[in-house]
C-alpha cells in the first residue's frame, strides 16, 4: 500500500478527493504544520488481514459471539472470583 502525506489544510479543502484516494488503496498521512497527526487508510485494509495474507496469522475459525459462554456461578461477581483465586494461590 502506498503512503503519501497530506496537510490538514489541503485535506479540509479536498476531503472528497482524499477519501477517494484512500478508497482506491492509498494510505494518507495527515500532517499539521509538517507533523504527522493521523492516517487515512482504506477501510478494508486491516492489519489483521495483512498478517493473514502474509501467512503470519490464521483467520478465525468462528466468530467470538459464537463461542460458548464461560462457566461461572450465576450471579457471581468477577472481582470476587479473582480475589478468591488470588487467595487460593497464596497458600
Amino acid at each position: 500500500m502506498t503512503e503519501r502525506t497530506i496537510g490538514i489544510r489541503e485535506l479540509k479543502q479536498n476531503a472528497s478527493a482524499a477519501v477517494a484516494r484512500a478508497a482506491a488503496g492509498e494510505a494518507l498521512v495527515v500532517t499539521d504544520h509538517g507533523r504527522p497527526v493521523a492516517r487515512l487508510v482504506p477501510l478494508g485494509g486491516s492489519r489483521t488481514s495483512e498478517l493473514v495474507t502474509a501467512g503470519l496469522a490464521r483467520p478465525p475459525r468462528r466468530l467470538l459471539a459464537d463461542l460458548p459462554r464461560p462457566d461461572g456461578a450465576p450471579g457471581s461477581v468477577l472481582s470476587q472470583a479473582l480475589d478468591q483465586d488470588r487467595e487460593d494461590q497464596r497458600y
